[in-house]
This record gives C-alpha cells, structure tokens and sequence, in this order.
C-alpha cells in the first residue's frame, strides 16, 4: 500500500506541474495573438484612413448683420492628414478677427474615428449676399457656402445703449480728379478697451495719406463718451465713382463679470460706406499740369539781400510752390532760365508734406546759387503757374513778378580802375600852377618815392628769406647719411589723414571762408602730393569745382561766401574713397610743412 501511495503522490506532483507549464503557454501566447491583430488593425487601417479622408466647411450662421461676427470651420476626417487651409481668398470679403486649430481621436469598439479642425471668427467687409469660396485643404478642396450680411441699424447709435459705435464722415461730397477729400472716422465708447485696432482706409485708384488723430470726451443723450478721431486726405487718381469702404473696429471690453481669467468680451463695428462722383478737369482750364487745390502761392527767398551783390558773390535763391489741398508730390517742377552775366547752379528740389500746424499739405522747393562774373543788371524772368480754385471753382494762375538786381563791380576792380584814370588824364594834360600848388605836387611826389623805397625794401626781404629758406632745405637734403637714418619716414597717407582732420574740425566748429580755404587746399596738396591752388584743384576734383569756384569768389570780392561746408566735407569723403590720379610724367613733390 505503501508503494502506491507513493506513486499517486508523485503522480500528482507530476500533474500539478504539467498545469501550471501549460497555463503560463497560454497566456503568452495570447497576449501575443492580442498584439498581432492590433497590428494587423493599424495596418488595415492606415490605407483605409487615406483613402477615406475627406473635407467639409461649415458655419454657426447663415444671416448676420454688418456688425457682427461668425465662425467658419474646417474639418479634415482624418488626424494623418498634414496639409493647412489656405483662407488667403477669405480677406477679399472678410476679416480673419481669430484662429484656432484642434484634433481629436476616438476609438468605438475597435473602429478609429480621428479629425483635425480649424475655427474662424470672421466678420464681413460689407453688406449683401457674400461668398465664401471653395477652400484648397492639401489636395483636397471644401464646397462653397454663402452668407448673407443685413445692414446695422443706425439710426440713433447712442440712444439705443451701444456703448461702443462708430461714424464716419467725407467732404466735400463731389470733386475733381487728384483733388483734396477729408474723411474722419470717429470711434465712440463708453467703456475701457483691453484691445481694440482699426484699419486704415484702402481705396482704390486714390491715393490715402493719414493727417492726424485726436482725442476727447462728448456728451451723446446724457451719456459720456470717449473720442477717437482719425482725419485722411483722399486724393482720387481717376474720375467717375469712388467708394469708400467701410471701416471695422475689433475689440475686446471688459465683460459683465471682469477678473483676471476674462479675456473681454469681443466687439466688432463698422462704418458707413461712402460713395462719391469724382469730376475731370474742366474745359476751361489751359494749364498744362492739371493743379486743383484751395490755396496756391508762390514765394521767393535769398541767402543775403540781392540788391548789395558784387561780381564774384554766392547768392542763393530759394522758390517755393506753397499749395493747400495737394501733395507736394503733385507740385510741377519750375521752368529753367539762363543768365548771360552769371553762372547758375541748381540744387536738387526738396518735397515736404504739411502737417497739423502748417498751413500748406504740399511744399516744392527749389534753389539755385547764382554767381555774378560781369557787373551790371541781372534779369531774372517771371515764373507763372496756372492752377484750379477748388473753393471759388474758377482757374486762377499764380505769379511770381520779373526780378531785376544790379551786380556792382568788386573791390579788386575798383582798385585797379582808379590809378589808371588818373596817370592817364596826368601825362595827357599841362596845367599851370600856383606856388602853393607846386608844394603840394612836391610834397606828394617825396611821399610816392617813400613809398616806393619801402616797397623795394619788402621786394628784399623776401626775396633774401627765400633764398635762406632755400640754402636750409639744400642742407637738409644733403645732411649726412648716418642723419638720414634717424629720420622715421611716414606714410604716404599720414600727413593727407592729418590735412583731412584739419578740414573736418573747420567744418565742424563752423569756421570762416579763409580758415575752410585754407584747410581745403592743404589736403588737396596732400592728397594729390603735389602744389596745388584753389582753382586748380576744382579743375582736378569736379566733385569740387562748384565749392572752389565760390571760395575764389569769397577772396576775389573780398567778403565771405556761403558755403554749404557739411556738402563741401561730403565731397570730399566720396572723393577720398577713390585714389588720386596722377600723371606718370610728374613726381609728386614733399608738402612745404610736414604733418606733425
């Protein structure tokens, strides 16, 4: 008994483990087959979420007014799905105020449902039945829907309790082509932004320039509210009808219940749509550049007074076209004129745009340095600009009268004309004199020869300091060789750096014409490493020549030109940037003083 007990036990044993081996088998092997079929699912399913992607568009509503806002999503049915909505076309009718974008995966007894999705807050641009178009999603492509926008009522826009409205405005109602139009947008509230924006006005075929903003409180049915105006010019380029968009204003107020969570509540208004008729330029008008504007002048200014001019002098004389209701890009440049007895230089025409304070929208200015070579009458013709009275609606033509100046000779001419006169008038005529008169003659023939002798004496001196200064320089250059090694030689560029700073500081502490010719043409010396006068190094230079033609005029009339000394230091940086040109056949020579 004994031994049978035994083997039932071992029996036993032996099943135990067979059960427990064959359990664990197959729990493997189902968590195996459990893996498989979920990658056999996935496998079965990506093709199929390819092949059944699709796209829709839809919105929360249909019919809306002017003022408010609507939300237009995009949905893809598949979150594989890569590609962005291109809404590029939804600005022709709507403004795009908010994005937001979402995906989102269920899984439903073993089926995947998974979509990505775009929201839109969109407000319309203006009234009637829009059209929002097919939008491209990737290769994909959503149906078109319509949406039907009613006009807001304004009738009474603070007495309804609006706390945020706006109004806007133009004037005059009919005009001509590139006329001045003032449109002003105000913008009412009685409660604080957190966030607000305003477009500006595009028109088309007008040009639009902003001309201020202003800020201030009024009083509208018991109620006060906050003012923000914004004026415009608007200059239409082409007659017929023009139209005016209406503005949007988006914002975000404080809500009901404000906290630090609330991002406001979102406001959304519009404007008014302006439609006006915009006239071509009259029949009767014979100007050649059509010019309507409300106020046209024309006004002259001289760098000194005219009348007191010599030959050799810089004047300069500035006219400008002073215009009230156009641009100065719309201002037509000056007719041109000669002078027989001077030489002319223009200036470039200057352009400036009006602000709040000035009187005029549109300035032209133009200049011209006149330089007198003969004495005598300079004839400086009229200028006439015809232009077109927006106010009076008549033409009217703008005159600035003929100009005459008298150019006297210069001091240098004077001088030499005096002595001449009188040798000539004394060796061409015998008069008789009284003693009284021989003692005078005496007296002033001694004083003559005084002079002359001290003239020779100074003929002398210089002459005997040339020549020590001469007798130097030799024993200089013939010193003896140990000498010469001592010397540190400089570079070439060193002393015409030294010459420029010099010309820089004149320039900069507004030194006078002497002291600027000077430092000018030192570094014309240094620069071409050669001697070099005034006029010799404007012929050289012709970045130069207008600046050396009036310095030469300053020392030749004996008084200061007007220099335009920053211009001058200008030219002379462009000229610096390109080396000099020298001619092969001239050694350059050391300068007379070394640069310290």
């Amino acid at each position: 008994m004994r031994p049978i007990k035994h083997g039932l036990v071992a029996l036993n044993k032996i099943n135990t483990g067979t059960s427990m081996h064959v359990h664990q088998f197959g729990f493997r092997q189902l968590k195996a087959a459990t893996l498989g079929i979920l990658l056999l699912s996935l496998l079965c399913w990506v093709p199929s979420a390819f092949a059944e992607t699709n796209v829709r568009a839809s919105v929360d509503r249909q019919q809306i007014s002017s003022e408010e806002t609507f939300t237009l999503s995009l949905v893809a049915d598949s979150i594989l799905f890569s590609g962005e909505p291109d809404v590029s076309a939804l600005e022709k009718d709507f403004h795009i105020i908010n994005r937001q974008q979402s995906s989102r995966t269920n899984i439903i007894n073993g089926k995947v449902n998974s979509s990505r999705q775009w929201d839109y807050t969109l407000a319309p641009k203006r009234e009637g039945t829009l059209t929002i178009p097919a939008i491209p999603m990737g290769k994909f492509q959503t149906r078109a829907l319509t949406i039907s926008v009613d006009k807001a009522n304004r009738q009474t826009p603070g007495a309804n309790g609006d706390s945020v409205y706006l109004e806007s405005d133009v004037t005059p109602r009919s005009a001509y082509v590139q006329a001045e139009l003032q449109y002003t947008v105000k913008i009412f509230t009685s409660i604080n932004f957190l966030d607000a924006s305003l477009e500006a006005p595009e028109v088309e075929n007008a040009v639009v320039e902003a001309t201020g903003e202003q800020r201030y409180q009024t009083l509208v049915d018991g109620r006060y509210y906050q003012v923000i105006e914004r004026r415009y010019s608007i200059y239409p380029q082409t007659s017929g009808e023009l139209s005016i968009p209406a503005l949007t204003l988006q914002a975000r107020v404080e809500g009901y219940r404000p906290s630090m969570l609330d991002p406001g509540r979102l406001v959304v208004k519009r404007s008014q749509e302006h439609h006006l008729n915009i006239k071509p330029p009259p029949a009767e008008f014979k100007g050649a550049v059509w010019l309507p504007a409300k106020k046209l002048v024309l006004a002259e200014s001289w760098s000194k007074d005219p009348n007191s001019i010599q030959i050799g002098d810089s004047i300069t004389r500035t006219v400008n076209i002073q215009a009230k209701g156009l641009l100065g890009s719309q201002l037509p440049a000056l007719p041109t004129y000669t002078l027989n007895k001077a030489k002319l230089y223009p200036d470039q025409a200057k352009i400036e745009q009006g602000d709040e304070q000035s009187e005029w929208s549109g300035v032209r200015s133009e200049s011209v340095a006149i330089i007198p070579t003969e004495a005598g009458e300079l004839v400086l013709p009229e200028v006439r600009i015809p232009w077109w009275n927006t106010t009076t609606n008549k033409p009217e033509v703008a005159v600035l009268p003929e100009r005459r100046i008298t150019v006297a000779p210069g001091m240098m001419d004077n001088v030499n004309s005096t002595p001449l006169s009188t040798s000539n008038s004394a060796s061409n005529q015998t008069l008789s004199t009284s003693p009284a008169e021989n003692t005078l003659a005496t007296t002033s023939s001694s004083e003559q020869a005084t002079s002359n002798a001290l003239l020779w004496m100074v003929i002398a001196a210089l002459s005997l300091s040339n020549i020590g200064f001469a007798l130097a320089w030799l024993r200089n250059r013939n010193g003896t060789p140990s000498a010469k090694n001592n010397v540190r030689v400089k570079p070439e560029n060193e002393s015409e750096t030294a010459a420029f700073s010099k010309l820089k500081k004149c320039v900069q502490g507004n030194a006078d014409a002497s002291s600027l010719r000077g430092a000018l043409v030192n570094w014309g010396q240094c620069y071409y490493q050669q001697a070099l006068s005034l006029s010799q190094l404007g012929t050289r230079a012709k970045e130069l020549e207008h600046y050396c033609q009036a310095l030469d005029a300053q020392l030749f009339a004996g008084r200061d030109a007007e220099i335009d000394a920053k211009a001058l230091l200008d030219a002379v940086k462009k000229l610096r940037a390109t080396k000099p040109h020298k001619n092969a056949a001239s050694a350059p020579l050391a300068p007379l003083y070394p640069s310290t």
